[in-house]
């Protein structure tokens, strides 16, 4: 045992000498920086009915402009102001489908494509402003609404994930809605919807919008 230790040992110390190098892993060429997607690029990864099944109709995406309303009680959303309606509205790479589902359910894709910096750090800074208060108001001229909130686990897919339930209550009528983010590379995933919806979609919508 001792001989081949000494032997090994002198092999090693001769390595340089003989100007060859020992593989590194720093050797290989480093990976090219994920590429920022175009909103046409975009809209042709998001999901399709032929992707959701039988049951499923898309929608128009484009509304009239949303009444103002204002955030009470939540200091966090207060200061993001109108942004709150549209708080990814800052990247201009985005695309967006809408979809009606059995028994009236609807779920909603957004994808948005930035520098995977920026992306981290908005969907970050939004969806901690969207979860600081467990319970606040949005206020309009006709009507007070109060919206429960909560964090769940993410599913953990990708590279980053966010994950919340927003429970909101108006003129005695209240809904449940879910709302999944995931960051890939230069890619941002947003499904909203029922929480059986979003959990039923969010993998299918992923693996289009990360392979297409």
């Amino acid at each position: 045992m001792r001989i081949r230790a000494t032997a090994l040992a002198a092999v090693l110390m001769l390595w340089p000498s003989t100007g060859c190098s020992a593989p590194s892993a720093n050797s290989t060429t480093p990976p090219a920086p994920p590429v920022v997607l175009s909103s046409d690029q975009l809209a042709n990864r998001l999901l399709t009915t032929a992707d959701l099944g039988s049951g499923y109709t898309a929608r128009p995406t484009t509304s009239r402009s949303s009444t103002p309303a204002s955030v009470l009680d939540c200091e966090p959303l207060e200061q993001m102001g109108q942004a709150v309606a549209d708080p990814y509205a800052a990247f201009p790479s985005r695309a967006k489908a809408v979809f009606t589902g059995p028994g009236g359910t609807q779920v909603t894709e957004e994808l948005y494509s930035a520098p995977p910096k920026e992306l981290s750090a908005t969907a970050e800074r939004i969806t901690d402003a969207m979860t600081a208060c467990p319970v606040y108001q949005i206020a309009t001229a006709t009507t007070v609404t109060r919206v429960y909130t909560r964090t769940v686990p993410a599913p953990p897919l990708s590279e980053e994930q966010w994950s919340q339930v927003n429970t909101v209550s108006t003129g005695g009528r209240s809904s449940t809605f879910q709302q999944t983010v995931i960051r890939d590379g230069a890619l941002l995933l947003v499904v909203s919807g029922t929480p059986d919806q979003v959990a039923l979609h969010v993998r299918t919508a992923l693996t289009k919008a990360t392979t297409s």
